[in-house]
C-alpha cells in the first residue's frame, strides 16, 4: 500500500507543475499575440510617398509649363527621366533631352518647392546589363555619379527593364553594381535631405527575388504595375493595370491573369518589405484594337477569346480625350477597378477595347496602398493628363483626382 502511495505522488505533482507551465505558456502567447504584430502584416500608411516621373523631353530645358505648384504640392519626391546606359558604361543624355540645361532647370524647380528630385537611369536589358558587367561597372559608376554631384540630385533611380529575362534567375552583376552604387551614395549628403542621396528603382513582375535580396540598399521599390496585359498568344483582353483578378484564369491556362494585388503578394512572399513597395498609377489610355473574335468582330470587351490576335497601343489621356475617343459615360469594372470603353466601329479593324485609370481607379489604387500598409504610388507620368483646351482648374483632371485622393 505505501509502496503504491509513494508511487503516485510524483506523477500528480508532475501533472501539477505541467499544468502550470501550460497556464503560464498560455499567458505569454496571448500577451505576444496582443503586444507585437507580425512584421509582414499591413499597418495602415496615411502619408504614401507619391514619386512622379517626370520626363526631360516635356521640357527640354525650359520652365515646365504644366507643373505648378499643386503639382509638387501633392509629390513627395521627382523621377527626372532619363539617362540611358551605353554597352561601354557611357550615359546617352541625347535620346531624352536629358542634356545639361534640362537636368539643371529641373532640379532648380524642384529644389525650390523644396521636393526631392532623382536622376534616373532607364534601359532595356541589354545594354544595361553590359553596362553592369564588371568590364564597364566602374566606368558606368563614374558616369552616374557625376551627373548626381554635378547637377545636383537628391539620388538615384535605377530601372532596367528586364534586370532579368526570367523570373528564377539571379544577375549577380546586378547585385554588385546596386551595392557599389549604394555604398558611393552613402559618402555623400543630399543638401535638401540631410542625408546621403536616395537609391529607388522601378521593376516588373520578374525582378522580385533579386529585389528581395537588395531590399535593404533601396529606398523605394516600385513595381511599374501598367502594360500588365497585351495581346500575348493565349491571353484574353484584360486590363494593363487591374487591382484585383477574383482568380479569372488564362482559358487552358493554370495560371490567373496579372493583377497588383497578386504582385504585391508575391513580391511580400518573395521578401520584400511592405514600406519599401510601391505600386504604378498611369496616366495612359490603353487599347486593344481589332483582331477576330468567333462571331467575325473585332475585340471590343474585356475577357473575350479571339481568333486572330488585336494590336495594342497605349496614347495619353489627354491624346485620348482630344480625338474625342473617350465617350462622356463609359463603363467601370468592380472587380478589376478600372474604367474602360469600346468601340463597335463599321470596319472590324477598327473595333476597340480601351481601358484607363479615372478619378475612381486612382483613388482605389491609392486606398489600396494605404491599406495594405505598402511605401507609396508612382505616377508614369507627370503631364500625360493636360489638357490646355480645358478652363483653368481643370486642365490636370488626374493630376486633381490624385490630390484628392490623398487627402481622404
Amino acid at each position: 500500500m505505501n509502496y503504491r502511495l509513494h508511487g503516485r505522488l510524483p506523477q500528480r505533482k508532475l501533472l501539477i507543475v505541467l499544468a502550470v507551465l501550460l497556464g503560464l505558456l498560455l499567458i505569454l502567447s496571448l500577451w505576444y499575440a496582443n503586444n507585437r504584430r507580425p512584421p509582414d502584416m499591413p499597418q495602415y500608411n496615411a502619408q504614401p510617398w507619391v514619386t512622379g516621373y517626370l520626363p526631360a523631353y516635356h521640357h527640354n530645358g525650359q520652365d515646365i509649363a504644366f507643373m505648378e505648384a499643386a503639382d509638387y504640392g501633392l509629390l513627395t519626391h521627382i523621377a527626372h527621366a532619363s539617362a540611358m546606359p551605353n554597352a561601354d558604361g557611357s550615359l546617352d543624355t541625347d535620346t531624352n533631352s536629358y542634356n545639361p540645361a534640362s537636368r539643371q532647370r529641373a532640379v532648380q524647380l524642384a529644389h525650390a518647392h523644396q521636393r526631392p528630385i532623382l536622376l534616373v537611369i532607364t534601359g532595356q536589358h541589354e545594354p544595361f546589363n553590359t553596362a553592369i558587367s564588371p568590364s564597364n561597372q566602374q566606368t558606368f559608376l563614374k558616369n552616374i555619379l557625376y551627373l548626381l554631384d554635378t547637377d545636383g540630385y537628391d539620388g538615384v533611380d535605377i530601372d532596367m527593364e528586364p534586370v532579368t529575362l526570367d523570373d528564377k534567375q539571379a544577375n549577380p552583376n546586378f547585385n554588385a553594381f546596386i551595392t557599389e552604387l549604394h555604398k558611393a551614395l552613402q559618402t555623400r549628403t543630399s543638401a535638401l535631405l540631410g542625408r546621403a542621396p536616395l537609391l529607388t528603382t522601378a521593376i516588373g513582375f520578374r525582378d522580385r527575388h533579386i529585389m528581395a535580396q537588395l531590399a535593404d540598399k533601396f529606398d523605394q521599390i516600385n513595381l511599374m504595375s501598367y502594360d500588365m496585359a497585351q495581346p500575348y498568344d493565349g491571353w484574353i483582353p484584360w486590363f494593363d493595370s487591374a487591382l484585383h483578378n477574383g482568380g479569372l484564369r488564362f482559358p487552358g491556362f493554370s495560371h490567373e491573369v496579372p493583377s497588383i494585388a497578386n504582385w504585391v503578394d508575391e513580391f511580400l512572399q518573395a521578401g520584400v518589405p511592405r514600406r519599401k513597395l510601391g505600386i504604378g498609377i498611369s496616366f495612359d489610355v490603353s487599347c486593344w484594337q481589332g483582331g477576330e473574335t468567333s462571331n467575325g468582330q473585332g475585340v471590343t470587351l474585356p475577357r473575350q477569346s479571339w481568333i486572330k490576335p488585336p494590336q495594342y497601343f497605349k496614347r495619353s489621356f489627354a491624346d485620348m480625350h482630344q480625338q474625342h475617343l473617350i465617350p462622356d459615360h463609359y463603363q467601370w469594372d468592380e472587380l478589376a477597378q478600372m474604367a474602360w470603353f469600346s468601340v463597335d466601329a463599321a470596319d472590324p479593324a477598327q473595333d476597340m477595347f480601351c481601358n484607363f485609370n479615372d478619378a475612381r481607379a486612382i483613388a482605389a489604387k491609392i486606398d489600396f496602398a494605404r491599406y495594405q500598409g505598402l511605401g507609396g504610388v508612382i505616377v508614369w507620368e507627370l503631364g500625360l493628363d493636360q489638357r490646355d483646351s480645358q478652363p483653368v482648374g481643370q486642365r490636370r483632371p488626374l493630376r486633381q483626382a490624385v490630390a484628392e485622393a490623398l487627402q481622404k
